[in-house]
């Protein structure tokens, strides 16, 4: 290749203003009008360039507004039903009968185990079916049993007379306390367990209870009373409530999980964790990985069935079950929102992708229900985990990205972060698929947190963790919580613990 010589100093092209091979034009011009062009379509792809970068930006906010505005109208569905329905064409269903499902045992009243009054009534004169006289006399006896409560008005005062001594050391008279009695107190302990019972077994305001036993049983006093109940019985039980905390993160199940709550109009916390024995609750003012290892320990030695919240992998569980009923959830809600959105045809894999994990997530929840129905055997139930496993990956996996984030969030969960506390429950005995376990124990709380929007002070936070817990795990264990509380209070500490856990598994 021959290199291009500059021009001789002081040489011009005689073409200059007159080039025939430009069509006569001057080389002058057709440069300034070269440059200016060259100017341009580098300014014309400046703009298109900055043009399809503010189209994506705008596509991107319009994706982004679609999925917020479906996210609201889904809560405001959960929160409101309609109150016209749409019509829709009328479908024959069949009616199921009323009473137990097929295959569940019928619920019948148990029989009076005594008789305390007996009326003789005789026998009609006029049918009261037609209203005939001429009725004919019958040896027989038609035996009919109503039982009812007796509501009395009124209280039993106990009049404790104590023999007395004088302590020489003290110097001093003394007297020992009698079985059931309450020293210092004008109220006795089986009032102060009933009104326990009201507030936290049946979620009552203290004025409720305070007209309670009131009205039904004559006993007058101010709803501060109530509450003052209350705070001594935690008193009094907050070291069998330390040792429900530590037979707890010794267990070898557990199911754990939280909910919001009010202290004082603070935003805080309350946490449960518990399985088919124990039942424990503590009140914190965060939500953060440092109360999931208060309540359970820094290394627990079982099996930790949680909703996947990120906190309770601070816990290091022995073995972890994710509740298959939260994955089917949310992927419900994915694919509502799809729809709610307007954009189905935009995003088919992620539509198909949430409708194979429901019906996966019900097949799993299925299963359980067979293990505890001993339907399915253990070895049989271990022996399907392989399988389960590689129809799972072929339901959910994708060589390509799904087109909703949360979807494509939901697939990321289940393919990596929980593929091994996935099928947990068909290995170890006494694990279930799903956490509605923790659901069921803290819905009490939910509606009391409704009824009076949560504590004033941490005192108050305190007697509903410890309250709740005796309470809960009596009900857990079989027991009788108004006589556990008569117990706590009349009895020493360990005559409680051993009334809760008599003859328990």
């Amino acid at each position: 290749m021959s290199r291009c010589k500059d021009a001789p100093i002081g040489f011009e092209c005689p073409y200059r203003h007159k080039c025939p091979h430009l069509d006569t034009l001057s080389t002058t011009w057709v440069m300034e009008v070269y440059q200016e062009a060259h100017e341009l379509r580098e300014r014309l792809s400046r703009l298109e360039a900055d043009s399809q970068r503010r189209i994506e930006e705008l596509q991107k906010m319009v994706l982004e507004r679609d999925q917020t505005i479906a996210q609201l109208r889904l809560q405001h569905q959960k929160q409101f039903k309609a109150n016209v329905k749409p019509k829709a064409t009328p479908v024959k269903v069949k009616v199921r009968r009323r009473g137990a499902p097929l295959g569940h045992a019928p619920w019948r009243r148990r029989e009076p185990d005594h008789v305390d009054q007996i009326i003789n009534v005789p026998a009609p004169l006029v049918c009261p079916h037609c209203q005939s006289d001429k009725l004919l006399a019958c040896g027989e006896v038609h035996k009919h049993l109503q039982e009812d409560i007796v509501l009395v008005p009124r209280t039993r005062v106990t009049q404790f007379m104590h023999k007395q001594c004088f302590c020489p050391r003290c110097r001093r008279k003394v007297y020992q306390t009698a079985p059931g009695e309450l020293r210092n107190c004008a109220i006795g302990p089986i009032t102060r367990a009933v009104a326990t019972h009201l507030r936290y077994d049946l979620q009552i305001p203290y004025r409720k209870v305070q007209h309670i036993l009131c009205d039904l049983f004559g006993m007058p006093m101010v709803h501060a009373t109530a509450m003052n109940f209350d705070r001594k019985t935690t008193a009094l039980g907050r070291p069998l409530y330390e040792e429900l905390g530590v037979m707890l993160k010794s267990a070898d199940v557990a199911y754990a999980d939280e909910t919001s709550w009010r202290q004082d109009g603070q935003g805080h916390f309350i946490w449960f964790a518990g399985n088919d024995h124990v039942a424990f609750y503590q009140i914190t003012d965060n939500r953060s990985a440092d109360s999931a290892v208060q309540l359970l320990g820094k290394e627990f030695d079982g099996t930790l069935i949680t909703d996947d919240y990120a906190a309770y992998n601070a816990v290091e569980a022995k073995h972890q079950q994710t509740c298959w009923n939260h994955l089917r959830t949310r992927a419900k809600e994915i694919e509502q929102q799809i729809e709610l959105a307007g954009s189905p045809a935009r995003m088919p894999r992620s539509l198909e992708f949430c409708r194979k994990l429901r019906r996966f997530a019900l097949r799993m929840c299925d299963l359980g229900r067979q293990l505890k129905t001993r339907k399915l055997s253990r070895v049989k139930a271990r022996a399907k985990i392989p399988a389960l496993q590689r129809q799972l990956r072929r339901c959910v996996s994708s060589a390509k990205a799904l087109e909703h984030p949360a979807a494509q969030t939901l697939r990321l969960r289940v393919m990596e972060k929980d593929w091994d506390k996935l099928f947990t429950f068909l290995a170890i005995k006494g694990v279930e698929p799903t956490n509605n376990h923790a659901e069921r124990l803290l819905r009490f709380l939910v509606i009391m947190r409704k009824i009076c929007f949560g504590t004033r002070s941490a005192v108050g936070s305190e007697s509903h963790g410890v309250l709740a817990s005796l309470l809960q795990t009596a009900k857990l264990q079989g027991k009788n919580a108004i006589q556990l509380v008569v117990k706590l209070l009349t009895e020493p500490p360990g005559g409680a613990k051993a009334a809760l856990f008599a003859n328990s598994k």
